[in-house]
């Protein structure tokens, strides 16, 4: 079974935890950067926490999955894509993804249920 690396921007958190269950749920190991809290305030020092925190992850997983709802991604998002892209894993995006340079790194489209049995 392959494992799973999420990454989507913060504004869809609860999408991302949402998904998390779902894979969990169907005995996938999976993985996201941590939890995000709203409350606190972002520093130059907690994005590079975050997204070195994002690259271990991808490193372990065999798979990077891109939430991509309306085809959006921000920067952190496709620095984590061409990191992903660097060590050769698989990149799967919920949708197409708007960024250009981004989405020509994408190995294929999946919803949720077709990521699942993917995995399998």
């Amino acid at each position: 079974m392959k494992s799973v690396f999420i990454a989507g921007s913060r504004k869809f958190f609860l999408e991302i935890e949402q998904l998390v269950q779902l894979l969990k749920q169907s005995n996938i190991q999976v993985a996201t950067s941590g939890k995000w809290d709203s409350t606190q305030e972002d520093t130059f020092e907690s994005e590079k926490d975050a997204l070195l925190r994002a690259f271990k992850e991808i490193n372990n997983s065999d798979i990077i999955y891109i939430l991509a709802n309306k085809g959006y991604v921000g920067k952190t998002v496709a620095m984590e894509i061409a990191y992903a892209y660097a060590k050769n894993k698989t990149i799967i995006s919920s949708q197409e993804i708007e960024e250009f340079s981004a989405r020509s790194l994408i190995n294929n489209i999946l919803n949720k249920e077709q990521l699942i049995k993917f995995c399998k």
